[in-house]
């Protein structure tokens, strides 16, 4: 006699099957890409290393991006699983739960495509990433990569053409970047073809994203409550 069951069973098992194969594929493909190319982000002309930055500029973007940047081993697991809950649910990947480590894998190595496939690769490169380099490399090649609008493409960029100051404590050209000035970079990475970063006092929205800005790094102790105060004033 044919034990019944069996049959279902086997049908059960076939999309948990392609499941794997599916994300099996997708791994190996993010261990097929070469990290090494990270390196190359130092010789650009306006590279400047996140340890030669002022603290008040790096902590706006670990306190609006990734407040846990330099506790975490390059993946939120828990955003991560959440946004691709989203995704199945909506037929696309969703924005949100990267990480720094996952931001500076999907910028440099991927296009803005949103699909499941990409968000799989993307954890695997920031596990690789991690494990690789230090949390100051990293932090540095996320700041010299990201776009802030305009064609440009890293923070000293960014901070020469719309205030003419420069990201450098140590540069002879320019002033260094203030806190204010670094809360509005740090603000506008999420939309920066819509936020008027060089005309910030008539966009409602980007003034209203950077106090939200200040206040985590207020929270944070990224600056303290008189240099919020001062920054708060030029808006």
């Amino acid at each position: 006699m044919k034990r019944r069951g069996c049959g279902c069973l086997s049908i059960l098992l076939i999309p948990f099957l392609i499941l794997l194969l599916y994300i099996g594929f997708n791994v190996f493909q993010g261990y097929r890409v070469n990290i090494d190319d990270l390196k190359s982000i130092e010789q650009k002309q306006t590279f400047v290393s996140a340890d030669s930055m002022p603290k008040h500029l790096t902590g706006a973007f670990v306190a609006l991006e990734d407040k846990r940047f330099y506790k975490h081993g390059g993946v939120s697991f828990l955003g991560t699983t959440r946004a691709i809950f989203v995704s199945l649910k909506n037929g696309e990947a969703s924005q949100g739960g990267s990480t720094i480590t996952q931001q500076l894998a999907k910028t440099y190595f991927f296009n803005n495509e949103k699909s499941i496939s990409r968000k799989i690769k993307e954890v695997v490169v920031a596990k690789r990433i991690e494990h690789q380099y230090s949390k100051e490399q990293i932090l540095s090649y996320y700041l010299n990569t990201i776009y802030f609008g305009d064609n440009l493409y890293s923070v000293e960029d960014a901070a020469n053409h719309y205030f003419n100051t420069s990201t450098h404590v140590s540069n002879a050209y320019y002033p260094q970047v203030t806190v204010l000035q670094s809360a509005l970079l740090a603000s506008a990475i999420n939309a920066p073809s819509i936020y008027q970063i060089d005309d910030y006092t008539l966009d409602a929205a980007l003034k209203s994203r950077t106090k939200f800005t200040l206040e985590k790094m207020l929270e944070q102790n990224v600056i303290n409550r008189a240099q919020y105060n001062e920054a708060l004033a030029g808006l």
